[in-house]
């Protein structure tokens, strides 16, 4: 099963400190609900996500990456696999974060987001569930991204203010 997602939003803030928290693996884990950032070698993160809804949940652990990071477009394409710690779920995403510059301290941000399932996560209940809570979790995604940037994580991650 393959769900399909698109957001869009606006940060109160200057293109340049948008794009680098949306590069920066610590920041997007840290937005993404129930994600946990266990190593980052070269350009290979690892971590795991918990997906609770309701009665069903799993854990998921896998890599991630970069696969493009066009800074002259504004352009994140990001892919990660995983797979379920107990059982045969397998999910691969990939997501493409595209920014645009609307004036000297307002971004828009565009979102594409693309997860394949298979396993036991790809049966017609879960796969189901599993799209309402990747809407879930692509809105809750976008307002922590907005709400960290607009107060202030840019400058305490050690990033020079505007």
């Amino acid at each position: 099963m393959s769900i399909s997602l698109h957001r869009a939003f606006e940060v109160g803030r200057p293109v340049d400190d948008v794009w680098r928290f949306l590069t920066d693996p610590r920041c997007i884990a840290g937005c993404m609900p129930g994600a946990h950032l266990l190593d980052i070698e070269g350009g290979t993160f690892t971590g795991e996500v918990d997906l609770r809804l309701g009665p069903l949940g799993t854990t998921l652990a896998g890599e991630a990456g970069f696969l493009e990071l066009d800074a002259t477009r504004r352009s994140v394409l990001m892919q990660a696999t995983a797979g379920e710690v107990k059982g045969d779920g397998i999910a691969h995403l990939r997501m493409r974060s595209r920014l645009s510059e609307l004036d000297e301290s307002l971004t828009s941000v565009d979102v594409l987001l693309g997860v394949q399932l298979a396993g036991r996560l790809d049966g017609p209940v879960v796969s189901r569930v599993l799209t309402a809570a990747a809407e879930i979790l692509l809105r809750r995604f976008s307002a922590c991204v907005r709400h960290r940037l607009e107060a202030g994580a840019v400058e305490e991650a050690g990033w020079p203010a505007p």
